[in-house]
């Protein structure tokens, strides 16, 4: 029986040993969403967006694997995973190395999608980063970036073969600003600029956000929500004001959108209000008004592990 036992703790104490480089964290939402069209119609959905992920490490390298499940990927036969990231992270000889399949950064002027096979590789040489990234069918989409900052000010400079894309950030007396330009060389269709600037004054926070992208638009994930098609975003503005009022965020925000193509614009109203709960879950309502077209209401549960 004490031999039982014994061998018992000493494969315990393995098990805890081999899990002890492995990491589970993720999150998950379900959204109720309720439309009113402005021609009378109206429509009620439901969706969730469930992720995990999971990280192993060895010494200085890592293995990182994104498993997530959305509306989008789940047939009406069987409830689909999909892998969002798989990729790798090491560090060999002062160089720093990720490879695999993952996504980029949302942002003014990026809705992130996913790169699949991609090499990145950098280094720090007298305190400026050296990235080279390269990615695509006989890796023909290659860059190289150059990145640092000087008194407090960031600055990045990306140079590809057709265009190059330059970010400034940084606060100036309490003001904080963010300018990027993307300038291509052959098409100015493609160039597009974004800037966002954003201040705190007795605690409220007052953004202001502005997209140029020409005629061909750009995709969005940040101030102006999600866009995910180009066209309808040619130009974009709008001013917003945050702060905590008895336990909520709250988020006022007014903007237009012109369409890159027909240069018709549509202005929108969005309020969002943000509430931790003390079951550890964060509840989210978003009114949004569409002017002339729709209202709607979105509820959103949402908890990260």
């Amino acid at each position: 029986m004490k031999k039982q036992l014994l061998i018992a703790a000493v494969a315990a104490t393995m098990a805890s040993v081999s899990m002890a480089d492995i990491s589970i964290t993720g999150a998950a939402q379900v959204n109720y969403t309720n439309t009113d069209n402005d021609d009378g119609t109206s429509s009620n959905a439901i969706s969730h967006d469930f992720d995990l992920k999971i990280t192993g490490k060895s010494g200085a390298t890592a293995v990182v694997m994104d498993i997530e499940n959305v509306d989008a990927n789940v047939d009406t036969t069987k409830a689909e995973m999909n892998v969002k990231n798989a990729y790798m992270t090491t560090s060999i000889a002062g160089v720093n190395l990720k490879a695999g399949s993952y996504f980029g950064t949302d942002s003014l002027l990026d809705n992130a999608s996913q790169t699949a096979d991609k090499l990145s590789l950098d280094t720090t040489i007298s305190g400026v980063k050296v990235q080279y990234e390269t990615a695509g069918t006989n890796l023909n989409s290659s860059s190289v970036t150059l990145s640092g900052s000087v008194a407090g000010v960031a600055l990045s400079h990306e140079i590809f073969d057709t265009k190059t894309d330059t970010s400034v950030s940084g606060s100036f007396g309490g003001v904080n600003v963010a300018y990027r330009d993307v300038d291509a060389d052959a098409d100015a269709a493609d160039s597009k600029t974004s800037l966002e600037v954003s201040t705190e004054f007795q605690g409220v926070t007052a953004t202001y956000a502005n997209v140029d992208a020409g005629t061909n638009g750009t995709t969005s994930d940040a101030f102006f929500g999600e866009i995910t098609t180009a066209t309808d975003m040619g130009e974009a503005e709008g001013f917003g004001v945050a702060t905590a009022m008895a336990g909520n965020t709250v988020n006022l925000k007014s903007y237009t959108l012109t369409n890159a193509t027909t240069r018709a614009e549509q202005d929108y109203t969005k309020l969002v209000v943000t509430r931790p709960l003390a079951n550890g879950a964060t509840v989210e309502a978003t009114y949004t008004d569409k002017d002339s077209v729709s209202t709607s209401m979105d509820l959103e549960l949402r908890v990260k592990f």
